[in-house]
């Protein structure tokens, strides 16, 4: 007896075509769900119609199933196998450490230049040599590296009808590393004189540039107990040249607070205070004599007993 709760059996058989498509499931059981049936027939066409266009399609890419059709098998392996080196030298490009890609240069890539016209086909000298001085390699100050590049570049004599374009054609080989490299990449045409250039250059490394002193920072530069007056007195006045613009009365009061307070030197000047830095300097310059005098004295005295021995 069969039992009334129970959902009755189907059997479906699937074939397929001498073509490779799959015929539509013949069913045994005629009590089955005509819309379920439906659906069924709807999923297989859709399979038959993908099938169909794979054969036809002499090359495809970016497939992920498994082609019905031996012939479309070489086509389906290349596009695997197209698809998967390309994921893997995406992901080899975003490694840390890994070295960019090649890429092919143009075929004028020999002509371009950063300079306009104007520049680029004026003439250098011919008995111009190219400045010999430390390669700038983007870590340091920037400014530095165009004043001391001016520097040896003054001394040089240029005709006034091609200085800027000598200025500007020499400066590029004074650059290495990431510099040269930034030189290179420049826009053609994009520098119409040597103070554009410079000004690009500076903006570029503006975090390699030192920060600017101020008369405050005077106040940083002490005398060490072990260290001589004139070592002192040379440490500071190298910070101070180094400030534009110094102000004389910070400098002053800066030099005294940063000498040992049990020193001569320090003593004479909180008695007799000093309106320039000048007077300040004699004032040391007549202690360090003073000072290196009398140890002179001392060394010479062991001498002198010894003889008298």
């Amino acid at each position: 007896m069969q039992d009334l709760n129970t959902t009755p059996r189907t059997t479906r058989t699937t074939s397929t075509t001498e073509d490779g498509r799959l015929e539509t499931p013949r069913q045994e059981n005629n009590g089955e769900n005509p819309s379920i049936r439906q659906t069924h027939e709807n999923l297989i066409q859709e399979e038959n119609m993908d099938h169909q266009r794979t054969v036809n399609t002499p090359h495809v890419t970016g497939v992920e199933h498994e082609p019905y059709a031996k012939s479309a098998e070489p086509t389906y392996l290349e596009a695997m196998l197209t698809k998967r080196l390309g994921a893997v030298e995406a992901m080899i490009e975003r490694l840390p450490g890994m070295a960019p890609p090649i890429r092919k240069s143009n075929l004028h890539s020999y002509a371009d230049t950063p300079f306009s016209d104007e520049i680029a086909l004026t003439e250098m000298p011919r008995n111009f040599s190219l400045p010999t001085m430390k390669m700038y390699d983007g870590t340091t100050d920037p400014d530095n590296h165009i004043a001391q590049y001016k520097k040896r570049m003054f001394k040089t004599a240029i005709q006034k009808e091609c200085r800027e374009a000598t200025m500007c054609k020499g400066f590029g080989s004074t650059l290495t590393g990431a510099a040269l490299q930034w030189f290179i990449n420049l826009p053609n045409g994009s520098i119409n004189s040597f103070a554009s250039l410079t000004d690009l250059f500076v903006e570029q490394f503006a975090s390699s540039r030192n920060l600017e002193k101020t008369s405050d920072d005077l106040y940083e530069v002490r005398q060490k107990k072990d260290e001589s007056l004139r070592a002192y007195v040379g440490r500071f006045n190298k910070e101070k040249v180094s400030i534009p613009s110094c102000n004389m009365s910070t400098a002053i009061s800066a030099f005294k607070r940063g000498l040992l307070p049990d020193g001569d030197l320090y003593k004479e000047l909180t008695k007799y205070q000093c309106r320039t830095m000048e007077d300040v300097l004699s004032r040391a310059w007549a202690q360090i004599k003073w000072e290196e005098d009398s140890v002179y004295r001392q060394r010479r005295s062991p001498r002198s007993d010894s003889r008298m021995v």
